[in-house]
């Protein structure tokens, strides 16, 4: 079970030429590539792309049959069909969970898109009232910041965004600007910074290798770590990898590593597999070596259990790394964290811009996650529900297709009490659709949907409890912080500091909260397989038929 995102403008021309979506059977006999316009579709070859990087591909593509197309393309590492694979888009934008692969094990090169039509939608007033509104009240867009000068930073936006977010493009000194942002940015930043003792070019164009190749960052991350300690550790020598570790953080060092994977030259076949499925081919223990910097997704451990406790359930029950549900939870605890940092230096005034008080948490806490509790992260209390809800609300949002970065708007520095509006995503599918649908209704489409997967990973093999869990060293590796929070200061009983260093998830209190988060979601409590009621309750009757047929509902 996948699922990727991405910004820029494919989806909408998809829109405009009057599809909703895409389903591709089969596998072409070569590669090809499809091109939508319009009402004409057309398979074409696409031989003379073979090898050919995601990003050249797509402008090679542009320049052929014209720059109102919109691309999303593959680069070797789909076609050899790595398994983090990744799709690049316009502006770019680039979508994970190794659908890249996929997309090549059918021999599809990209998909191009041009659509002149319109999208009408049911109250065109609401919609004008709810730009209004969400420019009110949604927290002005910063600049992504990093290393690299700031002023070769230049603001980008997807589109039909409102106001942006701080998504970039960075200007190099020679080459193409392109996306410089978040983890994709991070990647290699402090590797190359600790190599040339100095800030250079290097993580930018290592950023544009795993866009242009098509590999996603974090796994490539998760996997630097793990090579680095198996080097250090002496499982792995540098001949027998083929890469020079002691290099580690040049460019030529990563250059070559991506090249190798999206190839699979070499040992780069070995890690075209992933982390852990390599860790097993190499063996001599070296799958030990892997601990708390990867989940158990394969991607780089982010907003960690035994800090956010709530993080934890998330991780446990989903296939793919949550991050827009990981957000929900640290787009509070960050800005809180940082807030408190600047008070203790003596930094944080009453007039500072960083508003993010425990009062506040608490506030978006009830209102968002029906009560302060979920926000006290001294008890694994309240945790559950916290869960539940951020669950339904993000699907339900992932559903509406609308952005991670921008919704839900938690909080605002307009509204009186400075509390977000949780009810803006219902409008908008109200307006938009004609539906006659509220805040609750909404999130019943998100709690259908997220019973939709279950039943999907429980048929393909994930059945039930002693499935929903979390990597064993986040119950025995004690917590030492994380970047910019080194004590894990997290909200605790009454808003008051809570420091998680030196802590872990406690098994006992996490099968209690896994006991009370079957109990919320309707399932087996024993089990934790779905009941066939509550699949009946969500029109899933004919779902709740199948896996009964497999003995894998109650």
């Amino acid at each position: 079970w996948c699922y990727c995102n991405l910004g820029g403008a494919w989806g909408a021309r998809l829109k405009f030429a009057g599809y909703d979506g895409i389903v591709i059977h089969g596998k072409s006999d070569k590669l090809v590539y499809l091109c939508i316009d319009n009402d004409k579709v057309e398979i074409k070859d696409a031989s003379h792309l073979a090898g050919k990087g995601a990003i050249p591909a797509r402008e090679q593509l542009n320049e052929e049959i014209g720059k109102a197309f919109r691309v999303v393309a593959i680069g070797a590492a789909g076609e050899n069909r790595v398994r983090y694979a990744t799709l690049t888009g316009d502006q770019d934008s680039s979508g994970s969970a190794g659908l890249g692969g996929v997309m090549g094990s059918k021999n599809l090169k990209a998909v191009a898109v041009a659509g002149s039509g319109k999208v009408g939608v049911a109250d065109i007033e609401k919609i004008r009232f709810l730009r209004k509104r969400i420019k009110e009240i949604k927290t002005p867009p910063g600049m992504w910041n990093s290393m690299l000068p700031q002023d070769r930073m230049k603001k980008i936006m997807c589109y039909g965004c409102i106001n942006g977010c701080m998504r970039a493009n960075y200007i190099p000194d020679e080459g193409r600007p392109g996306k410089y942002i978040c983890e994709t940015a991070m990647y290699y930043e402090i590797r190359a910074h600790r190599y040339y003792g100095k800030v250079t070019e290097v993580p930018y164009i290592a950023n544009k290798l795993c866009d242009d190749y098509g590999v996603d960052t974090r796994a490539i991350e998760a996997m630097l770590m793990w090579l680095s300690r198996c080097h250090k550790s002496g499982t792995l020598s540098e001949e027998e990898a083929g890469l020079a570790f002691s290099e580690m953080g040049s460019l030529e060092f990563i250059e070559k590593l991506i090249k190798m994977i999206s190839f699979r030259e070499g040992f780069g076949d070995i890690l075209a597999e992933g982390t852990a499925r390599a860790a097993e081919i190499v063996g001599k223990d070296s799958d030990k070596l892997i601990t708390h910097y990867m989940a158990q997704t394969g991607e780089i451990y982010v907003y960690d259990p035994r800090l956010y406790i709530t993080t934890g359930l998330l991780y446990a029950f989903d296939p793919r790394l949550p991050i827009q549900q990981l957000h929900e939870v640290s787009s509070l605890g960050l800005p809180w964290a940082a807030r408190e940092a600047a008070i203790a230096a003596g930094q944080e005034t009453a007039g500072s811009a960083n508003y993010m008080t425990s009062e506040l948490v608490r506030k978006i806490a009830k209102r968002f996650w029906g009560d302060e509790i979920c926000a006290d992260y001294s008890t694994y209390d309240g945790k559950a529900q916290a869960a539940v809800r951020i669950q339904d609300r993000q699907i339900a949002k992932e559903c509406l297709i609308v952005c991670d970065f921008s919704y839900p708007i938690f909080h605002s520095p307009t509204t009186e009490d400075h509390v977000g509006d949780p009810t803006i995503e219902s409008q908008i599918c109200a307006a938009v659709t004609g539906m006659d649908i509220d805040e609750q209704g909404l999130y019943k489409v998100g709690e259908r949907v997220y019973n939709l997967q279950r039943a999907v990973l429980t048929r393909e093999g994930r059945k039930g409890r002693e499935y929903d869990t979390l990597r064993e060293f986040n119950f025995a590796l004690p917590f030492k912080g994380e970047f910019g929070n080194p004590q894990g200061l997290v909200p605790g009983k009454d808003g008051e500091p809570h420091a998680r260093t030196g802590m872990v998830v406690d098994r006992d209190e996490f099968e209690r909260m896994k006991d009370e988060f079957y109990e919320l979601r309707g399932w087996d409590v024993a089990t934790g397989f779905q009941k066939r009621d509550k699949l009946e309750e969500l029109g899933l009757g004919d779902i709740a038929d199948g896996l009964e047929g497999e003995g894998l509902v109650r």
